[in-house]
């Protein structure tokens, strides 16, 4: 359990300082954090591989090599892989639901304002109108003139 939480950890080393990265450069330098995030995954991966190979395993514990390299570094950089990918999936959904809303936003936008124009037409040619009800016969006489 343990190292789950250590490579969860060390995704998110990654992932901000990706994030860091792209805020220092001009710039960004890395477009899918997702991703990049995975490489000190993996590299801590096999680091931790490597070691548990090299080294005999610990007297008081009956465990295999195979068993150590499955429950302690496999297992958790395929967890740590899947949440990355759907974390990025999930993102990138809610990034084209963003984009539809916001076109669906300027559209009805584009709708309000010809809406209005029209209003704006329309009430334009009533205050220039030759006669209206609540004008006087004086009112009239002197627009005449």
């Amino acid at each position: 359990m343990g190292a789950i939480f250590f490579y969860i950890f060390i995704y998110f080393v990654g992932y901000y300082g990706s994030n860091i990265l792209n805020m220092f450069t001009v710039r960004p330098l890395v477009t899918n954090r997702f991703i990049a995030a995975l490489i000190p995954v993996f590299c801590v991966a096999m680091l931790h591989g490597y070691m548990i190979v090299t080294k005999p395993p610990p007297a008081s514990q009956d465990v295999t090599v195979e068993s150590a390299l499955f429950t302690y570094v496999l297992m958790p950089v395929i967890i740590v892989t899947l949440g990355a990918f759907y974390f990025m999936w999930n993102s990138r959904r809610a990034e084209e639901e963003e984009a539809e809303e916001a076109a669906r936003r300027a559209a009805e936008d584009g709708n309000d304002d010809e809406d209005s124009e029209d209003e704006q037409k329309a009430s334009g040619a009533a205050v220039t109108g030759e006669s209206t009800e609540d004008t006087t016969d004086d009112e009239k006489k002197s627009r005449d003139a």
